[in-house]
């Protein structure tokens, strides 16, 4: 029977724990304070809301379709800290030694297997719970879909988009190809800021619109509007890139294993092993165990 599913974030929690958590290491000297973290939270999401079912997903690595199109996307955030790049792989293990099922697929984000998999899921009769604080999954948000950013126990429906983003959750792409997104090295439009790209899509509703009638941008009631037409047609092209590299995609290729999501716990023998070996004990002694029988 279709019930809800949450779907995590997890590389957001990887970073999340790896800067928010002194240093550990484990009994053979390699740094675990991003896994402990990870750990952790997703113990207290597991403890704190029992979900019937549950997938963390993962990026496969700095290289994406997004790579291909603009090269400089992420380029300013650098390389993985070299204490970190071990932990990747304990990261997604511990997840999976959790009992829940983990999903990574090669030239995809995180963010782009969430997008797919809440659309096969919705298709199937499931809520879905997004489990991030990330801005880019807000475009996801809609009837059936919410979104839990568990390190401030914060929820957010597609009702909430306007107050927080300044438009509707339909509108966050074109939003963000207009503005860009520092944080991804997005640039967007030269000259547009949120205001501005509020302003435009208010009136216009999408980018195509938008564009098909610069010559009505200057009677828009916001400052700047006379020379807004200009930056917009000179930022049309970069505007367009934008929104493929924000659009997340919604046909990653996750397989039919992606989507068996029921959640009865770790495998106890499994877990306290690995837990042994990397010392998180503390993590898997209030993780759910797995019942005879359960599958």
């Amino acid at each position: 029977m279709p019930g809800t599913a949450w779907l995590i974030d997890g590389m957001a929690y990887v970073f999340r724990s790896y800067y928010g958590v002194r240093p550990i290491a484990a009994p053979d000297g390699t740094p675990v304070n991003a896994v402990f973290g990870l750990g952790m939270t997703l113990q207290k999401l597991l403890k704190d809301h029992r979900p019937a079912h549950v997938a963390c997903c993962f990026d496969a690595g700095q290289r994406t379709f997004r790579s291909d199109l603009y090269p400089p996307y992420k380029q300013n955030r650098g390389e993985a800290p070299a204490d970190l790049i071990p932990q990747f792989d304990l990261c997604r293990a511990l997840a999976q030694h959790m009992g829940m099922a983990t999903v990574m697929v090669p030239g995809f984000e995180a963010d782009d297997i969430i997008a797919t998999l809440t659309t096969r899921l919705l298709a199937e009769g499931h809520d879905v719970v997004i489990v991030s604080g990330d801005k880019d999954l807000a475009q996801l948000l809609r009837p059936g879909v919410r979104q839990f950013d568990l390190a401030r126990e914060q929820w957010r429906t597609h009702d909430d988009v306007p107050a927080w983003l300044g438009v509707p959750a339909h509108q966050v792409v074109d939003r963000q190809a207009l503005t860009g997104d520092t944080v991804d090295n997005i640039p967007g439009v030269r000259g547009v800021g949120p205001k501005a790209a509020e302003a435009l899509l208010a009136a216009y509703g999408s980018l195509e619109a938008i564009y098909g009638d610069l010559d009505g941008v200057a009677a828009l009631p916001v400052r700047g509007a006379a020379g807004l037409r200009q930056k917009l047609d000179e930022g049309r092209e970069m505007a367009f890139l934008c929104r493929q590299l924000v659009q997340l995609r919604h046909d990653v290729p996750c397989g039919e294993a992606a989507l068996e999501l029921a959640y009865t716990g770790a495998d106890s023998g499994v877990l306290e092993a690995f837990a042994e070996q990397w010392g998180l004990r503390a993590v898997a002694r209030q993780v759910p165990r797995r019942q005879a029988g359960d599958q």
